[in-house]
């Protein structure tokens, strides 16, 4: 008897900009191998590959960095949505239209996945239910991922697919594959990933927690997954072999929203197993990382294991903001943590650190106050443009607050249009205030 066959499917993106800053379908690639460890034939059909040779017509490969990061094949698009906002161009990134469907066309599934991410990226997810409809009609097609999550009756709507998935993925797949006559594989996804060498020899993702302990109004983390559950240092430092010996990853990015929570407990004895390793590879946090547990001897640890960068969520020098926002921020934190990483051997270009800009309500003094004391310490400033997101705290607020209808239409929560714009924070402020910390950056050097 045939094994049953699954398709995963890693959907284009539409945006007015896109950076492969270690952008991995990483819950898919769990599941898939989930699925493969339990008889399944799996099959992964990346939209975001930017190897592909038919595809390099647009106008040629993308331009890509050493530690697995760079550009995707773009097509200017014209959105008559957007447009009413901005001027800027709007574009799909991914492999051809053609490619796409040929390649999805050829796999002959018994089952569908689809990822998703930013709500504001839905019509990639459209495009992939589409071709799928067209190509294999009658098989089920599952969506999940974030913005079937935050959104999923918008998601079931504009996609039509048989199944969304709200949250974690597993806890839902067993019944749904019991539904068709598929098999369920034995246990629960782990940490392992699906082996595709062209979407991680380059650069992969890990993460070794779950969730978030925090509850920042701003953030959606603990919507995706609703309890912290801390990870297991044994198993981590495992995945990570496993790509390093089997694939020659070098290049790894941690996809935690806390990864130094229970520190002591997961994340030194981790580090402490690779030191021991003495692998050839290099980490990156992609994710900021939360000032008040950074310690010295994580700091020392993260540097010795390869670390190549340390990125703070900061957000803002204002303690007002931190009370009514996140509650994660005292005063002496901050200079205490930058001590520690420079002490370390982080340089300061290594050092990012994030100011949260666009909140409902915020003002332009009050990032520029916070833009101009991060730069003081001699660090790299990170301006991170606020995007409304369904279901957080600040959500209503943000609704409230903006003239554009993001209740209707996602696309509007798209940090680039910067949604809530107001007299105490106007799109051309935020220009002037870009050329600031693009100034405070070179001058730092």
């Amino acid at each position: 008897m045939a094994s049953p066959r699954a398709l995963l499917i890693n959907p284009p993106v539409y945006d007015f900009a896109l950076f492969d800053l270690f952008l991995k379908p990483y819950g898919l690639l769990r599941i898939g191998r989930w699925l493969e460890d339990g008889g399944y034939s799996v099959d992964l059909v990346n939209a975001l590959d930017y190897r592909d040779p038919e595809s390099a017509s647009l106008p040629g490969f993308p331009h890509r960095q050493k530690n697995g990061t760079g550009k995707f094949f773009r097509q200017r698009l014209r959105n008559p949505v957007l447009a009413k906002v901005t001027d800027r161009s709007y574009a799909r990134y991914g492999i051809l239209p053609e490619v796409f469907k040929k390649r999805i066309k050829r796999i002959n599934p018994d089952i569908v996945l689809v990822t998703s991410g930013m709500t504001y990226w839905y019509p990639g997810v459209v495009e992939a239910v589409e071709v799928v409809r067209e190509s294999h009609p009658g098989v089920p097609v599952i969506v999940g991922g974030v913005y079937s999550t935050l959104l999923p009756s918008h998601c079931l709507k504009v996609t039509g697919a048989d199944y969304i998935v709200s949250g974690e993925a597993e806890l839902h797949l067993p019944a749904i594959l019991k539904k068709h006559g598929l098999p369920v594989p034995p246990g629960t996804p782990g940490r392992d990933l699906l082996m595709v060498p062209e979407l991680l020899s380059d650069a992969a993702v890990i993460r070794l927690n779950d969730g978030c302990p925090l509850r920042c109004d701003y953030c959606a983390s603990h919507i995706i997954c609703p309890a912290f559950k801390k990870g297991d240092a044994e198993e981590a430092f495992r995945v990570v072999r496993e790509l390093h010996e089997k694939l020659g990853t070098r290049n790894f990015a941690f996809y935690d929203d806390a990864l130094l929570a229970s520190g002591d407990r997961v994340l030194i004895p981790f580090l402490e197993q690779l030191i021991d390793a003495a692998f050839d590879i290099r980490f990156f946090v992609p994710n900021a990382l939360h000032l008040s547990l950074l310690h010295e001897k994580t700091a020392f640890l993260m540097k010795e294991s390869g670390f190549q960068e340390i990125r703070l969520g900061f957000e803002s020098s204002d303690d007002d903001f931190h009370i009514q926002h996140d509650r994660k921020y005292r005063q002496d934190d901050f200079p205490r943590v930058i001590k520690f990483l420079k002490r370390a051997g982080f340089a300061p270009k290594e050092i990012g650190v994030y100011i949260l800009a666009g909140l409902p309500g915020q003002r332009i003094e009050e990032v520029e106050a916070s833009v101009r004391y991060a730069s003081s310490f001699a660090v790299k400033v990170c301006l991170a443009r606020y995007s409304p997101v369904p279901g957080t705290s600040l959500w209503q607020q943000a609704v409230n607050s903006c003239d554009l209808p993001l209740e209707e239409e996602p696309l509007f929560h798209n940090n680039t249009l910067f949604p809530l714009n107001w007299s105490g924070f106007r799109r051309k402020d935020l220009h002037e205030l870009k050329e600031l910390v693009r100034k405070l950056n070179l001058k730092m050097g």
